[in-house]
């Protein structure tokens, strides 16, 4: 006998002292099938493209346990969220937690100024405005929150914080705070939205 022969035999022998069942053609050294294991799915999260993950972390799914305050994920399902600047610097500790509330209420002010009517595209389209005042009173409170929140904005800090908190932009996106000047814009940040914060009443 050859020694792949030999080899063969042997593992068979194991097997059977195992107490393994073998149907014809199985390999000796294959795994019982209460030990299998699937590998985990790669849950899908969109575009694998650079450009495409610009902004994107990775976190988990599912709900979160009222009493351990863990999330229960029993499945390991992970999904994406984009995240945006006012998020990043917050995270990082740049700014505070009074600065970032008041960040999110100018930001949830800018972004409503952009938001629209949803139109029926299978509905008929006809020269008709009906409730137009209304859709009109809607754009305006709209305007009217986000300039409330505004005025609070000192003129020093209009750039940093509209481009930070409303365009979702880099501190660095800023001229003067760029390459050494970084840190520099941090501080200008963090202050700023201070001041908004306790302009706000926060």
């Amino acid at each position: 006998m050859t020694s792949k022969a030999i080899d063969a035999a042997a593992k068979w022998a194991d097997a059977k002292a195992r107490g393994a069942k073998l149907k014809h053609g199985t390999n000796a050294s294959a795994k019982p099938k209460a030990e299998v294991s699937l590998a985990q799915p790669r849950w899908d999260q969109g575009a694998a493209g650079q450009a495409n993950r610009h902004g994107l972390v990775t976190e988990e799914r599912g709900d979160v346990d009222a009493d351990t305050g863990k999330r229960i994920n029993p499945n390991g399902v992970r999904g994406v969220r984009r995240v945006d600047a006012l998020e990043m610097y917050y995270k990082r500790g740049v700014i505070s937690r009074r600065g970032y509330t008041a960040g999110e209420a100018l930001r949830a002010a800018w972004e409503a100024t952009m938001q629209g009517k949803g139109a029926d595209i299978s509905d008929v389209r006809v020269d008709r405005t009906p409730k137009a005042d209304a859709a009109i009173d809607i754009r305006i409170d709209r305007m009217s929150r986000l300039l409330l929140i505004s005025k609070h904005v000192p003129t020093c800090d209009t750039g940093i914080v509209f481009a930070v908190v409303c365009e979702g932009r880099a501190i660095g996106h800023l001229p003067q705070y760029r390459h050494r000047r970084h840190d520099a814009g941090k501080r200008h940040l963090f202050a700023a939205l201070e001041r908004l914060a306790t302009a706000m009443g926060g």
